[in-house]
């Protein structure tokens, strides 16, 4: 639905979905080609991102090592191709897709339909955990350097190729990483006003914050409509909803928040779709950037003839109190585990040789402490 209306104000879109279980064709009543843009409408414009097109396209020398690595074990052949797609690649090679298109020149706005939310999220961390920071980065060169020695007297090793996809993949994740926190990038969350992705949203609210992404509006989908002649059954679950809606309101408030009342049928095809997308957004335009709150942010202050201390800020609602929070520094990475999510940050080059102090969690926001080494620290 926004796509449409992005296309109906005369923008130049392309819809992409980014779901191995790819709907966006069933929705809109087109086939949809997953090689090159298909015309769905004026201006408007669809592509279902095809993991094993761009796996031919970007990787296949790798693949190819992989696969005759595995079959020289003795694994089958059309089972090593299998292990050969390694966990993680699918969705970066759709996010590397959606980038190229964005740096295209091509769109006026491009909107990416995602998954559900888990797998949403391992797509949007998949770049900075396949970079692995600066460590991770040192380890592929040294191991590149003693392929290159050893590869005379190993016939197993990989060749340059696989070198070579394998380094421009990481320049990729250097730019996929830079591209989801620019300006030019906003995240929008749907859920139904029910307990279970109520609870879901807000933890993919944390890690969109954790991850540094810009999210500038939340969309309640498939609120039941007030009737009177529906009975107590619906009664029910429409004050249910209420409740519901309520607390949605006062979890992701001052983030924009738009509604959108369940049809009387099911949104297929353009004319649909731009229905339900003006009765959801009104006269708002959705191809502007709705809220445009950091994520993340650095505060300095010092005292007179005194070393600079900073405050390292990340807005990271919804953390439990009792929850466990874990902070590392080495060299220019910070490594952040809350709970079970874990993200390692490149941190602003005025902190590099900065020591790591305490952290806080207050009012939603966690603060790491840094302090500039003093003269006499530096020289003891």
């Amino acid at each position: 639905a926004t796509a449409v209306m992005l296309a109906q104000s005369g923008r130049r879109t392309l819809v992409l979905s980014s779901d191995p279980a790819h709907s966006l064709a069933d929705v809109m009543g087109i086939s949809i080609s997953r090689e090159r843009p298909t015309p769905l409408a004026p201006h408007l414009y669809g592509l279902e991102v095809d993991t094993i097109y761009e796996w031919r396209q970007n990787l296949g020398g790798f693949q190819q090592f992989v696969t005759a690595t595995y079959t020289a074990r003795g694994v089958e052949r059309s089972t090593a191709a299998e292990l050969a797609n390694q966990p993680g690649l699918d969705e970066i090679l759709a996010l590397q897709r959606v980038m190229d298109e964005a740096q295209s020149g091509r769109w006026d706005a491009i909107v990416l339909d995602t998954a559900p939310t888990g797998n949403t999220l391992r797509l949007l961390a998949y770049p900075e955990m396949i970079i692995g920071g600066e460590a991770g980065k040192r380890l592929f060169r040294v191991y590149r350097g003693i392929a290159n020695v050893a590869r005379p007297f190993r016939r197993d090793l990989p060749d340059d190729r696989f070198f070579e996809e394998v380094g421009k993949l990481l320049e990729r994740m250097d730019q996929l990483a830079n591209f989801l926190v620019s300006s030019a990038v906003s995240v929008r969350l749907v859920l139904n006003p029910e307990r279970l992705p109520l609870l879901e949203t807000r933890r993919a609210y944390t890690f969109l914050s954790l991850y540094g992404l810009q999210l500038d509006a939340v969309l309640v989908n498939k609120i039941l409509p007030h009737r009177t002649d529906l009975g107590p059954y619906f009664d029910y679950w429409v004050n249910l909803q209420q409740q519901y809606l309520a607390e949605i309101e006062a979890s992701f408030a001052p983030t924009p928040i738009f509604r959108t009342v369940l049809q009387g049928g099911e949104p297929i095809g353009v004319d649909a779709l731009l229905h339900v997308g003006r009765l959801t957004f009104g006269d708002v335009d959705p191809g502007e950037l709705l809220y445009d709150e950091r994520p993340i942010w650095l505060e300095q202050w010092s005292e007179d003839g005194e070393p600079g201390q900073y405050d390292l800020c990340l807005r990271l609602p919804f953390i439990e109190l009792d929850e466990a929070i874990e902070v590392s520094h080495s060299g220019p990475d910070l490594t952040i585990t809350i709970g079970r999510l874990e993200r390692t940050i490149a941190l602003p080059r005025v902190l590099y040789d900065c020591v790591l102090g305490e952290h806080r969690y207050e009012d939603g926001v966690l603060r790491l402490a840094f302090y500039e080494a003093s003269p006499a620290r530096a020289n003891g």
